[in-house]
């Protein structure tokens, strides 16, 4: 399993003028295999303000993992990244066993994680 960050979904979903093909090559290339957190669905609705969100997670391919009290108590005793949100993101991935992400965020450039993109 490989996770993929808000922001390759983000891409993705509005064609973003520069990042859109690349991360859609990526979702392609790793459909069926993707993991995100819940929180993902969130802040994409928060951006998008789009409510089929299941569906399209569905759709390419995107499984979903749930944000427990344990991830986020987790999260909250990382030093890094600095963003609560990126901390949820690896949390999660710590707690699934993945150390690879599909991310523009360079904050993921960390010992033990492959970041792509």
């Amino acid at each position: 399993m490989t996770y993929i960050d808000v922001n390759v979904i983000y891409y993705y979903l509005t064609a973003h003028e520069k990042y859109g093909k690349k991360s859609k090559a990526h979702i392609e290339v790793h459909g069926g295999k993707l993991v995100t957190s819940t929180l993902t669905v969130w802040l994409l609705h928060v951006l998008t303000r789009l409510e089929n969100l299941a569906a399209i997670m569905r759709d390419v391919g995107i499984n979903l993992s749930s944000l427990t009290s344990g991830i986020l108590s987790d999260a909250e005793a990382l030093d890094e990244p600095k963003d609560l949100e990126d901390r949820i993101h690896l949390s999660t991935m710590k707690y699934l066993g993945i150390n690879r992400i599909i991310s523009n965020d360079s904050d993921f450039d960390l010992p033990g994680v492959e970041r792509i993109f």
